[in-house]
């Protein structure tokens, strides 16, 4: 870790010599990242703790007050640990998440100032739309080894989540699935007919139609393949649609 963080800081200080527009920001926010990155495998949690806190403080600071999607020597950075960023608006709205290893760092932003967060999470924020004036839904993602889980959230701007239930819909799918389980299998070839068995799927969406302000989903039902879709239109502050999770086998 210590050859690549000196590789990465031999890369930045070239983009510092040649770009002259290099924002003094941008390169505390890649030292703080490159700082926490080289405490990963660290097993003192405190130091962990304390240089996440400080790479997320630059993150918030950069996302407040600069342009983050033209930080470029960042982009590369984070390129270079196999780390990646999603930049997304929606009316007054915007969503910023980061990956990092197997953790995400999620942001809500509103007139550049942050709304909510959420960091260091297993699950991400994957798509955010505006409601009304102080409304927004916001849907997140979980992705398994073998299923996917979306789940959409209603937030106001000030009080954060409406619902105490957390999430007002869930849609679960399966994404690998061993289809060889279904039949009889002679035991001696039962290695190789489970590798030829094993099918992937495309996990199943929450969509939402921003101009009429309606979420959907569509799945197969595992009884007869029949498709199904579900749909709910934003009336009087919420919406009413049933949940989906493909591994409870109802329907």
């Amino acid at each position: 870790m210590r050859l690549l963080k000196l590789v990465l800081l031999m890369l930045l200080l070239q983009a510092k010599q040649v770009s002259y527009g290099q924002s003094d920001q941008e390169l505390k926010l890649v030292q703080a990242l490159l700082d926490f990155n080289s405490a990963i495998s660290n097993q003192d949690s405190d130091t962990k703790a304390t240089l996440s806190k400080a790479f997320e403080g630059r993150l918030i600071q950069a996302l407040e007050q600069e342009d983050i999607v033209r930080f470029k020597t960042f982009g590369r950075v984070l390129d270079s640990l196999n780390s990646a960023f999603s930049f997304k608006k929606s009316g007054e709205y915007e969503l910023f998440t980061l990956r990092n290893n197997f953790e995400h760092w999620n942001y809500v932003l509103k007139n550049k100032q942050v709304i909510h967060k959420q960091e260091r999470t297993f699950d991400y924020f994957y798509a955010l739309y505006s409601l009304d004036q102080h409304r927004y839904l916001l849907i997140k993602r979980m992705d398994e080894l073998s299923f996917s889980c979306y789940k959409a959230h209603l937030y106001e701007d000030n009080s954060g989540l409406i619902d105490s239930n957390n999430h007002f819909l869930s849609v679960c799918s399966w994404t690998n699935v061993d289809e060889s389980l279904l039949q009889n299998i002679p035991s001696p070839e039962s290695d190789q007919l489970h590798k030829d068995h094993l099918k992937s799927y495309a996990p199943i969406p929450i969509k939402f139609d921003a101009k009429n302000k309606e979420i959907s989903y569509s799945f197969s039902r595992q009884s007869d393949g029949k498709k199904i879709t579900r749909k709910a239109r934003y009336l009087h502050g919420g919406f009413v649609i049933k949940s989906y999770d493909a591994r409870m086998f109802e329907e």
